[in-house]
């Protein structure tokens, strides 16, 4: 009989025990499934040229992620073809970055409806895409300037005291940290470095490394305003032919005007550049190839934050926030975007 009972007990106690580790298995595979995925280093958050203009639409495994300027700017989400149209964010956002399940943004200062439903607060922030995860501050400033880079994100930051410092934060870990006093323009990385200019150095076209905050110059002949890289050329406003887009091949440093216009800002998406031309009698969007060829008007008048997706280009009217514009990136007419 007390054989018997200390056999159930054994038995009780294994099964016990069994059940216990399988919660654990549970909590430890839950755990692992939903810990944020490493950002590797090749990550690049939103293109060089949307990244120039604003960075208010950013493209990313068939969606758009866009602030929606219809509604207060608030962050938004559809297919490139405009339909499933979703809020995610509930506040005004610039400068968006989307790699793999995460959007990072600056949210900008002044809206009714702020991080945490707290007044007052703004700065680099993230959610994930399907805005189910709540808002993360990942630092309060103000920014000029933000981009994803590898596991890192670049950002100029703002300090009433010192001006504009280049800063990077880990978007897991949230820690932050101050690496230049340059005013560096981080829109364009290329090999661990970003191609931009400088004040400091004249405004030549260089390459900073935030490994060692050193300036590197790459072009003692050029200087340069608003620079993106597309495939092998750098694309840049020719500061000394009095802001006329250019572009230089990297291999061999050979350059080529590509317009006669003074240009305002431009964008560049695979073969297409989209610019606004500059003049007081006929400002223009205007679209070419990036060889310089097939120039054309794409709307008359004066427009900016040019930001380029695969399927349309995104131009807002000058002077009015809440105007969009979208054309097709390959060519076409453009028409009134109201999502």
């Amino acid at each position: 009989m007390a054989k018997t009972k200390n056999k159930s007990n054994s038995i009780g106690i294994i099964l016990f025990t069994i059940f216990v580790l399988l919660i654990i298995s549970g909590i430890i595979v839950v755990n692992v499934i939903n810990r944020p995925k490493e950002i590797p280093v090749s990550a690049v958050g939103n293109t060089p040229g949307n990244i120039i203009n604003k960075g208010l639409f950013c493209e990313s495994d068939g969606y758009v992620y866009f602030a929606n300027t219809y509604d207060q700017r608030k962050l938004y989400k559809m297919k490139a073809d405009g339909t499933e149209l979703k809020r995610i964010a509930d506040v005004p956002c610039e400068f968006i970055n989307v790699y793999g399940d995460d959007v990072f943004f600056y949210q900008t200062p002044g809206a009714d409806d702020q991080v945490f439903g707290l007044g007052g607060l703004y700065g680099v922030c993230s959610t994930d895409i399907k805005g189910k995860s709540g808002m993360h501050n990942i630092d309060k400033t103000i920014v000029n300037s933000l981009i994803l880079y590898g596991p890192e994100l670049y950002y100029q930051h703002y300090d009433k005291a010192e001006g504009l410092r280049l800063y990077k934060a880990n978007p897991r870990t949230k820690e932050k940290a101050e690496i230049s006093d340059k005013k560096v323009y981080v829109s364009t990385p290329v090999n661990g470095k970003f191609m931009t200019y400088n004040e400091e150095n004249g405004y030549y076209l260089s390459l900073y490394n935030p490994a060692n905050d050193q300036m590197e110059l790459f072009d003692n002949d050029t200087r340069a305003y608003n620079v993106i890289l597309e495939d092998q050329y750098v694309y840049y406003m020719n500061i000394d032919d009095n802001y006329r887009i250019y572009r230089m091949n990297l291999s061999n440093h050979e350059k080529e005007k590509l317009s006669d216009y003074t240009v305002d800002v431009f964008n560049v998406y695979g073969d297409n550049i989209f610019f606004q031309r500059n003049s007081a009698d006929t400002p223009a969007l205007m679209h070419m190839k990036t060889n310089g060829s097939g120039e054309r008007i794409v709307a008359s008048g004066n427009f900016t934050n040019i930001n380029c997706t695969s399927t349309y280009t995104y131009f807002y009217e000058f002077g009015d926030a809440g105007a969009i514009y979208k054309v097709p990136t390959s060519g076409g007419t453009a028409e009134k975007f109201v999502p």
